[in-house]
């Protein structure tokens, strides 16, 4: 009976060892006492949206952009991109406690046409990398605050404007080395009384840093041949021992 219930025990303690063996590594990887978790390392990407209120307003009324900012170093606050044909305004707004913004603007004398909106918000260093030098009210120039290389131009000669100078915008902030992230969304001012040519969307679209890949879990690197030859060898012991 002894013999009997070491075997069992020696048996039962085999079986749990092969277990622990075939568990994945990732669940020591990702334990809370590992800080370095996938949840917070993309917990510290940069991180914005913005909408316009109201998306289809008519001329002389105020228009709003608002959303939230998290992440990276928003100490700067955000930058808020608005322009069409001619009309380029760029303002830097501060981020409240919560992560909210709001700027509103008056739409009294500006053309009616859609306008493109471009809410930036700098990344972990904390600086605004694409900037506008300005060279008068409405009108300047896109360049790249880090290398100080000029990107595209809003007006003037070679200038690009509306939709095109939106995607050239877009794309900067997709250079080497720039870290900020954006937003885009557009609002059409119309003339009261008169119904727009074409509708637009204010919903917001929302673009970030690229997220952390996940690490994959892996196995033990263990084979399965190697397991069998280990409970063999164990099974030879027991029968050994099993013997007067």
């Amino acid at each position: 009976m002894i013999k009997s219930r070491s075997c069992g025990m020696i048996m039962c303690a085999l079986f749990c060892v092969v277990a622990c063996i075939m568990l994945p590594v990732s669940v020591l990887a990702f334990s809370p006492a590992n800080p370095a978790t996938p949840t917070a390392a993309a917990a510290q990407n940069p991180f914005i949206s913005a909408s316009a209120s109201p998306s289809q307003p008519n001329i002389g009324d105020p228009v709003t952009i608002s959303g939230v900012a998290t992440g990276g170093n928003l100490t700067e606050g955000v930058q808020i991109w608005v322009f069409a044909g001619n009309y380029i305004n760029v303002t830097t707004v501060p981020v409240n406690a919560d992560g909210t913004f709001s700027k509103t603007y008056q739409t009294t004398g500006l053309p009616q046409a859609t306008y493109y909106v471009i809410v930036q918000s700098p990344g972990n260093d904390g600086i605004l990398n694409i900037v506008m030098q300005t060279t008068g009210q409405y009108s300047g120039e896109v360049t790249n605050a880090k290398t100080g290389t000029d990107i595209f131009n809003f007006t003037g000669t070679g200038s690009i404007q509306d939709a095109a100078a939106a995607s050239a915008l877009s794309s900067a902030f997709n250079l080497p080395g720039v870290d900020d992230a954006f937003t885009k969304c557009t609002f059409q001012l119309v003339t009261p009384g008169t119904t727009p040519a074409s509708a637009t969307t204010g919903a917001p679209v929302v673009t970030t840093l690229a997220p952390s890949a996940l690490p994959t879990t892996a196995k033990s690197p263990l084979s399965p041949l190697t397991l069998i030859a280990g409970i063999g060898i164990a099974g030879l012991v027991l029968a050994l021992r099993s013997h007067p």
